[in-house]
């Protein structure tokens, strides 16, 4: 018996339920479990009463999950898989459980900005820890995560308004942004930032994204037209073209200093009215991961 608060959890009620969740019916639930129906079926409605809340619902000849019942049946696997994970662990078989966190990261979103927020939770859970990384739009990825088989996404966009229902999203971090070059652009610029920029050769974000749309209209404002010579969607290719002499890049202030000095830059000017922005996105109507929570917690309280 487990007690949360005011709330008493029967582990065999759970049990129950959860086989019966995996079934999609008492009857075969009931001949897994070597019980009568009736008896299966009132052990659940003791479950559902205990927590408030209708767990299963029929649907035709099937008993299908209620949203709270998708929730309950989150925990119940998560309950069992770590008492199995912990009789191996007691008799010997098996080491501590490490901590696995499955994370999309849009492609749009810069490297050098993803590393600085997820580092104090890798240093924290520096033994244990298990990160699962991959990059993609954001379409894809928030479909991987409609699907489960992401823990959370790293945007530089809120949430959809057709997602705002299933998903939330949390604003970790917002930066000003920077522009810089190599030494020999930048020796070439002539006239204080940002009419320096007059005619020089920048490095732009793909046209229909928020942040190039923003740049140039702030550009725009204040009469300075630069040569536009490549428009990239990924980060790092902006930076190595930088690097390179191509043109001017602009990044983030808040890893500025991380960019000037792997890539041999120097600023040339910063912006404080224009944003990079990062979304920590995950379902809604679930209990969120305790490796998120910490992530939020890191951004919250300003970890470097």
């Amino acid at each position: 018996m487990i007690k949360l608060s005011s709330v008493r959890i029967n582990l065999k009620h759970l049990h129950y339920f959860n086989e019966v969740a995996r079934e999609g019916s008492l009857t075969g639930a009931a001949r897994r479990l070597h019980l009568a129906p009736q008896t299966l079926s009132s052990q659940v409605r003791e479950l559902e009463r205990s927590l408030g809340r209708t767990l299963l619902e029929r649907s035709g000849r099937r008993l299908v999950l209620t949203p709270d019942g998708e929730v309950a049946r989150d925990y119940a696997e998560s309950i069992f898989a770590l008492g199995t994970e912990l009789g191996r662990v007691m008799a010997g078989r098996a080491e501590p459980r490490r901590l696995g966190l499955r994370l999309g990261v849009t492609d749009s979103v810069p490297k050098l900005l993803t590393a600085r927020v997820l580092a104090p939770l890798l240093k924290r859970h520096r033994d244990r820890i298990e990160l699962d990384c991959v990059e993609g739009t954001v379409t894809g990825l928030l479909g991987r995560l409609a699907a489960r088989q992401l823990d959370a996404v790293l945007a530089d966009q809120p949430v959809p308004p057709s997602l705002a229902r299933s998903m939330r999203g949390r604003l970790l971090l917002k930066s000003g942004m920077s522009f810089v070059a190599s030494p020999q652009v930048r020796l070439a610029l002539s006239g204080n930032f940002p009419a320096c920029l007059e005619g020089a050769p920048l490095i732009a974000g793909s046209a229909g994204s928020p942040l190039s749309i923003a740049t140039d209209a702030w550009l725009a404002q204040r009469g300075v037209t630069p040569r536009v010579v490549a428009r990239c969607d990924d980060s790092a290719l902006t930076k190595v073209l930088a690097q390179r002499g191509f043109g001017i890049a602009c990044v983030p202030t808040v890893i500025e200093s991380d960019v000037t000095k792997q890539f041999g830059l120097r600023r040339v000017g910063r912006v404080q009215e224009l944003s990079e922005l990062l979304y920590l996105i995950h379902p809604a109507g679930r209990h969120v991961h305790s490796l998120l929570e910490e992530i939020e917690a890191d951004a919250a309280g300003g970890a470097p």
